[in-house]
C-alpha cells in the first residue's frame, strides 16, 4: 500500500475538563478506505485511539493538563500510516468550588474557594470583578484573594476561573454577588432628650449614601428593640423616665441586610418632673420640703434642690423625697426648686418651684 495522504486542518471542536473533541480532513480519493490512528500524550503517558472517521472524541482526559494529540491516516492495510499532524493543548480546569467572602468590607472583600483536582497545583485563577459596566480583572495564585479599591455599600459579581498553565484555558467559573459595608456612621449626638423620647442625628460620609437605610438600636439592660429611618435622624418615643439607654446606629446598604459598623451613644431620658412640692415646716432658719415622683426609675433618682435668695444662689442635694434646708436668713423670701436627677448624676428633668418667706 502507498502511503495515505496526510490529515490537514486538525483542530479541536470542543475542550471539556476531561475531554476532547477534534475532527480533522484529508485531501484523497482513497480516503474512504483509511482509518485514523490518534496517538495521545501526556508526559511520557502514550495512549492510542482508532477511528473510522474525520473526528474523535477523546475521554478520560485529566483536568488542567496539556496533552498532545497526533493523527494518522491509515491505509486499509491497518499498518501504512501518513505523516502525522499534531495539535498541543490543555484541557479545561476543572471547575472552581465553594466560593465565598471570608470577609467582607467597605472597600474590600476576602474571597475563598476550593478545586478538587491532581492538577491544582499548577492553576492560576483569574478573578473578575463587576459593578454595573465596569469590569475589572485580578489574577490569584492561591485558592484566595483580598479585593480592594471598592465603593463602599456597592453591589459587586465577582467571578472566578481556574486557569491552566498556558495562562489561557478556563474553565466556566463560579460567581458571588454581595454588597461591600456602608462607611460608618460618624458624630452621632442627641439633638434632644426628653422624659419618654430622644432625637438623635448623625451623617454619613460616602457617595452611595443616598442608597443607605440605618438600623437603630435600642437597649435597655435585657431589652432590645430596633426602628429604622431612611434619613440620617430619627426620633425614638416610648422610652421610660429616668432610665439609661444605648443607641446605636448601623448604616443598611440597598440589599437590607449588609450593614457598616455602629456607633453608640449611651445616654440617660430625663426623669419624670417632681410633684406636689411643699413645705412641711418653715421656721425662722429653716424649711422642710417634700414632694413626689411618679415614676418606676424613681429608685434610682437623685434630688438637687435650688435655694435661690435675689441673687444668692446654693444647692443641695438628697437621695430621698424631702429635704431640711437650713443657714436661712429670717423673714427672708426663697424660692426653691426640686429637679429629679437620673443615676448619671447629670440628666435632670422639669424643675417644680415654690417661693415662701421663711
Amino acid at each position: 500500500f502507498t502511503e495515505p495522504s496526510p490529515v490537514i486542518d486538525l483542530k479541536a471542536e470542543y475542550v471539556g475538563v476531561t475531554s476532547v473533541n477534534l475532527t480533522w480532513a484529508v485531501n484523497s480519493t482513497a480516503s474512504n478506505s483509511y482509518t485514523y490512528r490518534i496517538e495521545v500524550v501526556n508526559g511520557t503517558s502514550v495512549r492510542n485511539l482508532t477511528s473510522s472517521v474525520t473526528e474523535v472524541e477523546i475521554t478520560e482526559l485529566m483536568p488542567g493538563t496539556m496533552y498532545n494529540f497526533t493523527v494518522f491516516a491509515v491505509a486499509a492495510d491497518d499498518q501504512t500510516e501518513s505523516e502525522g499532524l499534531s495539535l498541543s493543548l490543555y484541557t479545561q480546569p476543572s471547575p472552581v468550588l465553594d466560593l465565598k467572602a471570608e470577609y467582607v468590607g467597605v472597600t474590600s472583600v476576602n474571597l475563598t474557594w476550593a478545586v478538587n483536582s491532581t492538577a491544582s497545583d499548577s492553576y492560576t485563577y483569574r478573578i473578575e470583578v463587576v459593578n454595573g459596566t465596569s469590569v475589572r480583572n485580578l489574577t490569584s495564585s492561591v485558592t484566595k484573594v483580598e479585593i480592594t479599591e471598592l465603593m463602599p455599600a456597592t453591589m459587586y459579581n465577582f467571578m472566578v476561573f481556574a486557569v491552566a498553565a498556558d495562562g489561557q484555558m478556563e474553565e466556566g467559573g463560579l460567581s458571588i454577588s454581595l454588597y461591600t459595608k456602608p462607611s460608618p456612621i460618624l458624630d452621632l449626638k442627641a439633638e434632644y432628650i426628653g422624659v419618654t423620647s430622644v432625637n438623635l442625628t448623625w451623617v454619613v460620609n460616602s457617595t452611595a449614601s443616598d442608597s443607605y437605610m440605618y438600623r437603630i438600636e435600642v437597649v435597655n439592660g435585657t431589652s432590645v428593640r430596633n426602628l429604622t429611618s431612611s434619613v440620617t435622624k430619627v426620633e425614638i418615643t416610648e422610652l421610660m423616665p429616668g432610665t439609661m439607654y444605648n443607641f446605636t446606629v448601623f448604616a443598611v446598604a440597598a440589599d437590607g441586610q449588609t450593614e457598616g459598623e455602629g456607633l453608640s451613644l449611651p445616654l440617660y431620658t430625663k426623669p419624670s418632673p417632681v410633684l406636689d412640692l411643699k413645705a412641711e415646716y418653715v421656721g425662722v432658719t429653716s424649711v422642710n420640703l417634700t414632694w413626689a415622683v411618679n415614676s418606676t426609675a424613681s429608685d434610682s433618682y437623685t434630688y438637687r434642690i435650688e435655694v435661690v435668695d435675689g441673687t444668692s444662689v446654693r444647692n443641695l442635694t438628697s437621695s430621698v423625697t424631702k429635704v431640711e434646708i437650713t443657714e436661712l436668713m429670717p423673714g427672708t423670701m426663697y424660692n426653691f426648686t426640686v429637679f429629679a436627677v437620673a443615676a448619671d448624676g447629670q440628666t435632670e428633668g422639669e424643675g417644680l418651684s415654690l417661693p415662701l418667706y421663711t
